[in-house]
């Protein structure tokens, strides 16, 4: 039996592979030919693989049973799970068994469909021949020379519109057929700086019919700073909308809409779905920008311009194809000039298309030969339309590269891919390998993925709010895609479509019931691919049946909130290789999950990764998690592994620190915690983490429970070398006062360098070549340290903080030997307690009840009556920072006014300042110093208790964010401390006059205030560009003048236990959410004339221990809300809130069960709620009732 395996994995197989791969290499019209033969080979290599996939696992599944599986180690070589070695389970096959007899019979039917398949290829050999295909149409080996994307011939076209945009309310339209370079031109004109800076650019690919609420959202996910919650009411998702484009009214909007597609029986649609972007308040506000192949187009788009694009010049169009084909518009060589020559004829076949120029231009800069172009130009074929020309050009990649091409027709049109995703699914479903063993099938899949993007196959484009990168397929390949795949790979976007063809491997669902698809679905039990891109509400019924059915699966995706179980069936998907829990409601895995030895990647949602099972370290192929794995017993046996991120050395059996010595693939970040639990270096070694090339990041972490100097530290620390290519790292709670000698051979690559809470090291490293290269530096809690080497020269970003020891003043009173204790005050230099230091005394001793009262109250109102450490025993030094400077934090330490001027003075590249616990500090710099800092446009300032002016921070000129918190010393008297541009101030636990926020502050768009003494009047209505107004426990208020004035108000938060109800008299906002305390308050404010209530609402710290909404108006339209930190044990009915569709309970402890529920609720969030939580859980309670219709239920302790 081991011989036949290993014949099926090294003969059978790969003759199967390469015979289908010649097959699909073949013309269009000789495969149509084929087309039957073609299949039934692909049935047979499939089941061949499934065959070898199912023997391994077998072998494996014995080899867990006998206890013995951590004794082996994969070679690195192998890759491909499907390769993985057979000679280590040779030896102990048994007998054979009937399921082996099986096998075989299996093997002797695949052995003559091969032999047949061999003749039927030297057939076909003889028929490529006398087609002559042979010189045209070899496959080409992918390579990773890639050329940088550029635009030609669309300099004229970006001007002209770009001058158009700047007209209001216009709305333009780019329509030309497809590939013509319409998104292209698009993009180009987004990109460029007078666009960007003067607009909101919203993306919306159509690439289908209308769909109101998709598009509806993609507008408002495009817009939107935040996650936002899934909203299914339509009349609640276009007010979210219209509320967004009141957010971002500082700058106007463009709305692209990006390959629309028109049908004249669609018209009501279209008025509906741009309603709200036709509003009188945002007509002239907003442009719109289409591309669509007709010039018939929705008349509500009103579009005042067309323009039919025309072909780029000649000149242009042979510059783009010569650039693609060649890498260069510049002739380097007599080779290239011939190339060039003959590549002006062929690109004159492709109709100025820049689509079929890119496509064919990449195909054959990967065959710089003279012949085959010659024979591409002579021949006819690319005389035909665009989709021919798009087809030579796909028959002409590498087979593997084929098939990753043809899998991506399982996605939707307009998807958005990304890299990361796409690669990792091509490598579970096979068809990405390597037998390398210094090349990652990764990489290589990587490669495949650049292939296809630079030949034209996907756009690059970035969206969301970070601007994140991602790729969109081309809709004609899409529709090639589709047509070539069409045996193997099917969408199920339609509820009216119930049947499926049964050749399926690949399958995506994104309908939202599976009640009138399950019975086609089960019946793919050769189903490889199970991907649902959208939440399913009766999944909770079928996913059983399923799994039973499906158990080829390679790739399961799933996405539902109906249901908190996953079936145990799921450990039965012997060749799952990628599952996807993330979009689940699912709370942990079944034991079962532990069987799945082939599993590759594994993501599962926050909730999951706190109850993994014991076997978790079963899954000994798994490559990829999302999660933390510090709670994995002997996570060593998962030798493949990459991604672990933490990991904790515990003094228990499966936790040493040698687990980590197997995992030789760990790449990214590292986390190790509690290395006083390792013994010497010898035990430190044993990591091999110089061995770990991939690693960007290490962090290594001790927590000694005493403060004196340990040499173990120190051999732990050599022990734990790193590889030279480590760009990032950490050592926090060491306990030794030298550093290790291997910190030299990281000089070249590391990039940031953090010491924390190292105590005993007295000195940075002498050697500066140790953080020559350092870009950023973090020096923590290094309270031995006594002196401050020159820093980096490059340096932008440093924080300094915790270095008791060392006193930093200013280069005159160091000349004119200042005495640091008379000049500012011993009591300031003094290191005073925290409260954290208040408590362990108290706790050391052993205070109770009166006793303790009376010792904390000696610490309130700023009384900090012990000090620790002597002002005169300190060394001092002056702080000289480098010019190259970004950010600049300073935590805990002792430098004087005069001190600080002097290092910031010089700092023209400093964007972001903070100042955290500084005792010492009574004053910021003065007016003078701080007008230099003309990149300033953060400043973060905290408990620093001396501090008593910040008059300087009104001189910063590009100040926009500003936080000053329990600085007890300060008062805001007046306005001169802010700055005419600042957008974000927020004040904390400070004392505040009347004359501090002034009206002359035109940009603010967000204010909060928490826990401040203030006016019991405070004035508010002097900043018409207001959206953001947050009070919080500021005692003092009682009423707030000008709320009514704020129109451009969003977000309120007005958490004021003495306001009164006249402050909302008047208001007529339009606001998106509102967090009061007070129930009483809603009633007045809703009911004010043409106040349009919030979306969201929140209600914290409410004392009634009955709440009910009854009397208050106006609430049809709430779609989300939330109790926090309430006293509250029953909530009267909210059946009336019919757009309810979030509701969420935070640290309600005494909240005994739920109200009655409105059927359109989607979200139900319980955290710390165990009264509720429990009665959701009982199996017959009362609230399980009414939960069970909700999709997302997540409920935490």
């Amino acid at each position: 039996m081991a011989r036949e395996m290993e014949d099926l994995k090294t003969i059978i197989l790969p003759q199967l592979d390469l015979i289908v791969a010649s097959v699909e290499s073949q013309s269009q019209n000789v495969k149509n030919r084929v087309q039957k033969y073609l299949q039934r080979l692909k049935v047979e290599l499939y089941q061949a693989e499934d065959l070898l996939d199912e023997h391994e696992y077998d072998l494996l599944n014995n080899k867990m049973k006998q206890k013995k599986l951590f004794a082996f180690s994969v070679p690195d070589q192998c890759q491909d799970p499907i390769s993985k070695p057979f000679i280590w389970i040779f030896s102990n096959l048994s007998s054979l068994s009937p399921h082996n007899i099986k096998m075989l019979n299996h093997l002797k039917k695949v052995k003559s469909i091969l032999a047949k398949a061999i003749k039927f290829l030297g057939v076909l050999s003889d028929v490529r021949q006398v087609s002559n295909e042979t010189t045209g149409s070899g496959l080409i080996q992918v390579t990773t020379t890639f050329r940088e994307e550029k635009v030609f011939g669309r300099d004229k076209d970006r001007d002209s519109i770009i001058s158009l945009l700047f007209d209001p309310a216009i709305s333009i339209a780019i329509v030309g057929a497809g590939g013509a370079g319409k998104t292209t031109l698009v993009q180009y004109i987004c990109s460029d700086d007078r666009v960007k800076n003067s607009f909101h650019v919203t993306w919306v690919c159509m690439s289908h019919k209308l769909d109101i609420h998709k598009h509806t959202t993609e507008v408002i996910e495009s817009l939107a700073s935040d996650e936002i919650p899934k909203i299914q009411n339509l009349d609640t998702l276009q007010r979210k909308l219209k509320n967004l484009l009141l957010e971002k009214r500082e700058k106007e909007l463009i709305l692209v809409l990006d390959d629309v597609w028109y049908e004249q029986r669609q018209d009501s649609d279209w008025e509906q779905f741009l309603a709200p972007l036709s509003s009188a308040e945002f007509n002239k506000a907003i442009r719109v920008l289409v591309t669509s192949r007709s010039k018939e187009l929705p008349s509500v788009l009103n579009c005042r311009k067309t323009i039919a694009l025309e072909d780029i010049e000649e000149n242009d169009f042979l510059t783009f194809f010569r650039y693609y084909a060649l890498g260069s518009v510049i002739v380097r060589n007599e080779l290239e000039e011939e190339l060039q020559g003959i590549g002006d004829d062929i690109a004159k076949k492709l109709r100025r298309s820049p689509l079929e120029a890119k496509a064919v231009a990449s195909r054959l800069s990967r065959m710089l030969d003279v012949e085959i172009w010659k024979h591409v130009r002579d021949s006819k074929q690319l005389d035909g339309n665009i989709m021919e020309n798009l087809l030579w050009s796909y028959e002409r990649l590498a087979p593997q590269v084929q098939r990753c091409f043809l899998y991506c027709s399982i996605f939707p049109k307009g998807y958005m891919f990304h890299i990361d995703e796409i690669i990792l699914l091509w490598e579970a479903e096979g068809f990405v390998s390597s037998n390398d063993r210094f090349e990652r099938a990764e990489g290589i899949a990587r490669q495949y993925f650049y292939e296809l993007w630079l030949s034209g196959y996907f756009g690059k484009q970035s969206h969301g709010k970070d601007s994140h990168v991602g790729y969109r397929m081309h809709d004609l390949f899409h529709d090639l895609a589709e047509d070539l795949s069409i045996d193997d790979g099917y969408r199920l976007e339609s509820e009216e479509n119930t049947e499926i063809p049964q050749f399926v491997r690949h399958l995506s669902i994104s309908v939202p019931r599976l009640e009138r698809h399950v019975a086609s679905i089960c019946k793919l039990e050769q189903l490889h691919t199970l991907i649902f891109f959208n939440p399913v509400a009766d999944i909770g019924k079928f996913i059983k049946p399923m799994l039973k059915k499906l158990k080829k699966l390679r790739v399961l995706s799933l996405c539902f909130f109906s249901s908190y179980t996953l079936p145990k069936q799921i450990g039965k998907l012997k060749h799952l290789r990628y599952l996807n829990l993330e979009r689940t409601s699912i709370s942990k895995l079944p034991k079962s999950s532990c069987k799945l030895y082939h599993l590759l990647v594994l993501k599962m949602n926050a909730s999951m990764s706190k109850t993994l099972p014991k076997k978790t370290n079963n899954l000994i192929s798994l490559r990829r998690v999302n999660v933390p794995l510090k709670d994995v017993c002997n996570v060593g046996m998962l030798a493949s592994l990459e991604d672990l991120k933490e990991f904790q050395v515990k003094k228990e059996k499966g936790y040493e620190i040698g687990q980590l010595g197997s995992l030789t693939k760990l790449r990214g970040h590292l986390h190790i915690m509690n290395l006083e639990n390792v013994r010497n270096r010898s035990a430190a070694k044993d990591v091999k983490l110089q061995a770990k090339g991939n690693l960007d990041a290490l962090r290594l972490v001790w927590k000694h429970d005493t403060y004196k100097n340990n040499n173990v530290d120190l051999e732990v620390l050599e022990g734990l070398e790193p590889s030279s290519r480590l760009k990032e790292l950490a050592i926090e709670g060491y306990r030794s006062n030298s550093y290790p000698t291997w910190l030299n051979s990281c000089s070249e690559s590391l990039r940031s360098l953090e010491l924390s809470n190292c105590t005993f090291l007295e000195n940075l490293p002498l050697n500066l070549r140790c953080f020559a290269h350092c870009r950023t530096l973090a020096l923590l809690n290094l309270t031995g340290l006594k002196k401050l080497s020159p820093l980096p020269e490059n340096l932008t970003s440093l924080k300094f903080g915790g270095c008791s020891s060392l006193c930093f003043i200013s280069k005159d009173e160091e000349e004119h030997g200042v005495n640091l204790a008379d000049s500012t005050g011993k009591e300031a230099l003094q290191p005073r307690m925290s409260s954290t230091e208040v408590e362990t005394l108290t706790a050391i001793l052993g205070l109770e009840g009166s006793e303790l009262e009376q010792f904390q109250a000696c610490f309130q109102e700023h009384l900090y009556p012990i000090t620790t450490v002597s002002t005169r025993h300190r060394d001092v030094a002056q702080l000289v920072l480098p010019l190259t400077l970004q950010r600049f934090e300073l935590t805990i330490c002792n430098i004087t006014d005069h001190a600080l001027s002097d290092c910031l003075r010089s700092l023209n590249s400093l964007k972001e300042l903070a100042l955290f616990q500084i005792t010492t500090l009574s004053a910021l710099p003065s007016k003078q110093v701080m007008e230099n800092l003309a990149m300033l446009s953060s400043v973060d300032i905290a408990s620093c208790q001396s501090l008593c002016s910040v008059t300087g921070l009104g001189s910063v000129p590009s100040l926009e964010k500003l936080a000053v918190s329990f600085c007890p010393s300060l008062e805001l008297l007046d306005s001169s401390s802010l700055s005419s541009q600042l957008k974000e101030p927020t004040i904390r636990g400070c004392t505040i006059h009347d004359g501090f926020l002034h009206d002359d502050l035109p940009m603010l768009a967000s204010l909060e205030i928490f826990k401040c003494r203030t006016p019991s009047v405070l004035q508010v209505g002097a900043w018409p560009s207001l959206k953001c107004l947050k009070l919080l426990d500021c005692l003092d208020v009682g009423f707030l003048e000008g709320l009514h004035a704020l129109g451009s108000l969003q977000e309120v938060q007005l958490v004021l236990p003495n306001l009164g109800a006249d402050s909302f008299a008047g208001c007529r906002g339009n606001w998106r959410s509102l967090r009061v305390r007070t129930p009483s308050l809603l009633q007045v404010l809703f009911s004010n004339e043409g106040f349009v209530p919030p979306m969201l609402l929140t209600i914290e710290g409410c004392q009634e221990l009955e709440f009910s909404l009854e009397g208050i108006p106006n609430l049809s339209s709430l779609v989300g809300l939330s109790f926090m930190n309430c006293k509250v044990q029953s909530i009267l009915s909210m059946k009336d809130l019919t757009s309810l569709e979030s509701l969420a309970f935070f640290d309600c402890p005494h909240l005994k069960s739920l109200p009655e529920l409105p059927p359109s609720l989607l979200c139900l969030d319980i955290f710390s709620c165990q009264i509720l939580e429990k009665g959701c859980r009982s199996r017959r309670g009362e609230d399980r009732r009414k939960i069970s219709q909700i999709p997302h239920v997540v409920m935490y302790d």
